[in-house]
């Protein structure tokens, strides 16, 4: 049962990320836009206006293409995620899978709420799954995992190109290669072979947490090692996907060719920044991540934050055509089975 204080702090938390990406915001888009003269609002509903000419000037082929390409995404992620499942024992069916996956996609992006798409997406496997309920819930994790260690790769093979052209960037070739050596140590130290020679990890109970959590992640060293490579190599074509919505939107606002490997190398970089829990959906944070970083490349800030601001104005399409309907239906469906 949710305690008073928990409730109001999680409230807090969510309003307090709702400021920072509205003040971030409008002063990203207030300072990047090219209307200099009057008041503060003033310049920053011409700049805003300016954005969101941006997004209707897309032309319709492009915008049917970065539509597609994200519900490409949602379909592969689904895929990534019952691949876990299933190497789990859990008969979860695709259909029902995806649905879980664009309600969690709409409360992340569009429902004001307290509740991550995580959270929610937990709720329902840890509801309908048969079997090891916390087994369920923890392949939302290793999802998550994944998909970092995917975004991760990307950005090290889009450094590995560019670096030939820019010199600074081999440092960045350096610290992914020391990162992946102690990744490499870490998980040969911490094996449980190893670990049951320590006098404190021996005296654990089996059933304890910390036994249970460390079975749990090390599970795809072993048995789950197909599973977790499937879902790697899935997560891969998802972000190929999600790069190929911002260029090609990107493109579109300007005139001068860029290489695609430039967003192999910033867009999960970008987004990596957004997908820090500071801001509502990337809101404010997202903007000023492209700024910076397409700035490196002579990009023009209203040309980031217009493809930044874009690429979110698809997302919030998908999920309000795709995940409202399924998540309205699904809360009727609840209603009924609460009344039978």
């Amino acid at each position: 049962m949710r305690t008073p204080r928990r409730t109001s702090g999680r409230a807090g938390s969510f309003f307090l990320r709702l400021i920072i990406s509205a003040g971030i915001f409008i002063y990203v888009i207030t300072a990047t836009g090219s209307v200099t003269e009057g008041t503060f609002l003033v310049r920053f509903w011409a700049s805003f206006s300016a954005v969101i000419g941006k997004f209707a000037s897309l032309p319709p082929s492009v915008l049917i293409s970065a539509v597609g390409l994200y519900v490409i995404v949602l379909l592969i992620i689904t895929l990534r995620w019952r691949i876990l499942l299933t190497d789990r024992g859990f008969h979860i069916s695709y259909k029902d899978t995806f649905k879980y996956v664009l309600i969690g996609h709409l409360f992340n992006n569009v429902m004001p709420s307290t509740l991550g798409g995580d959270f929610v997406k937990a709720y329902y496997v840890h509801r309908d799954a048969r079997g090891s309920k916390k087994t369920a819930v923890f392949t939302i994790f290793m999802d998550r995992v994944i998909g970092s260690l995917a975004t991760l790769m990307v950005i090290f093979a889009g450094a590995l190109y560019l670096q030939t052209q820019e010199a600074s960037l081999r440092i960045l070739i350096y610290a992914f290669i020391a990162a992946a050596a102690l990744g490499a140590v870490a998980i040969i130290i911490l094996d449980e072979k190893y670990l049951e020679k320590l006098s404190f990890y021996k005296k654990l109970p089996k059933d304890h947490t910390v036994r249970k959590l460390h079975y749990a992640f090390f599970y795809y060293k072993r048995a789950g090692r197909k599973a977790f490579f499937q879902a790697l190599a899935v997560s891969l074509i998802v972000q190929v996907c999600v790069i190929s919505i911002s260029y090609i939107i990107m493109t579109s606002f300007i005139s001068k060719p860029l290489s695609y490997w430039y967003f192999v190398c910033i867009i999960p970089v970008a987004n990596i920044v957004q997908g820090l829990p500071i801001s509502f959906a990337g809101w404010g944070v997202g903007e000023a991540a492209y700024t910076v970083l397409f700035k490196m490349i002579a990009v023009t800030s209203e040309a980031a934050v217009g493809t930044s601001v874009s690429v979110k104005f698809v997302v919030l399409l998908v999920a309000l055509v795709l995940g409202l309907p399924v998540y309205i239906g699904n809360k009727k469906n609840e209603i009924v089975r609460a009344d039978s």
